[in-house]
C-alpha cells in the first residue's frame, strides 16, 4: 500500500504533467494562429495561381471553401507540432521555415 506522502507526490507529478500538456497545447494552438495569418482566408485568392485548369475547377465546386478551411487549419497545426519539437524540445530559438 502507497502512503499518503506517495501518493501525494504522485498526484503532484501528474497535475505537474498535465500542465504540462496544457501548456504544450495551448502553445501549439498560439503557433498554429500565427501561422494561418500566412495563408490566404478565401480559396478564391488560391485560383490566381498557374493552377491547371481542372484544379481550379475543383476550386471552384461547392463545398471547396469549407475544404479548403480545413485543409489550412491541418495544415498549420502540423506545421505548429513540428515548430514545438523543434523550438521547445530540442530548443532552437526560430520558427522553422
Amino acid at each position: 500500500m502507497m502512503s499518503f506522502t506517495q501518493l501525494e507526490r504522485r498526484q503532484e507529478q501528474l497535475d505537474a504533467e498535465e500542465q504540462a500538456a496544457i501548456e504544450k497545447d495551448q502553445w501549439i494552438a498560439d503557433e498554429a494562429e500565427r501561422l494561418l495569418y500566412f495563408f490566404p482566408e478565401q480559396l478564391y485568392a488560391f485560383r490566381h495561381w498557374n493552377l491547371h485548369p481542372e484544379v481550379k475547377s475543383c476550386c471552384a465546386c461547392k463545398g471547396a471553401d469549407n475544404t479548403y478551411q480545413d485543409f489550412i487549419l491541418r495544415l498549420a497545426y502540423l506545421q505548429a507540432e513540428r515548430n514545438y519539437d523543434l523550438q521547445v524540445v530540442l530548443g532552437w530559438e526560430e520558427p522553422a521555415s
